[in-house]
């Protein structure tokens, strides 16, 4: 229903997803399952539709952005720029991250050794 939503609009549309598995059934072309089928048919025949992952670390900041877009009235256009919506997933990743070892049982001796998470390499 997105995808032909989107398609209606005549214009270039980027759809977000968090499931990396939805995407990779649509990569198959022997898939035999409705769903997927429809969905490659529509996604043939308007070629200006894109469909992106997020990620597993940028799920929550994705569903909280695509929230904001539903509620203020157009599900097709959110109102920052893309390198702000990188920047926010990025930090709300790095976020979780560091809560996560932060709260851990695992790897007590490394992180009093790395206390903080980073995206860098430790040397």
């Amino acid at each position: 229903m997105t995808i032909e939503t989107a398609s209606s609009l005549q214009r270039p549309i980027k759809i977000w997803t968090n499931s990396l598995s939805s995407l990779m059934a649509l990569l198959n072309p022997k898939s035999h399952h409705s769903m997927v089928r429809e969905i490659q048919t529509l996604l043939l025949s308007h070629k200006h539709n894109h469909l992106r992952c997020v990620g597993y670390l940028g799920n929550e900041c994705a569903e909280q952005l695509a929230k904001e877009a539903i509620t203020k009235g157009d599900p097709f256009f959110l109102p920052k720029p893309l390198s702000y919506l990188k920047s926010e997933i990025r930090s709300a990743a790095l976020s979780i991250w560091q809560d996560n070892w932060d709260n851990g049982e695992t790897g007590r001796s490394t992180q009093d050794i790395v206390p903080r998470v980073s995206s860098k390499p430790v040397g």
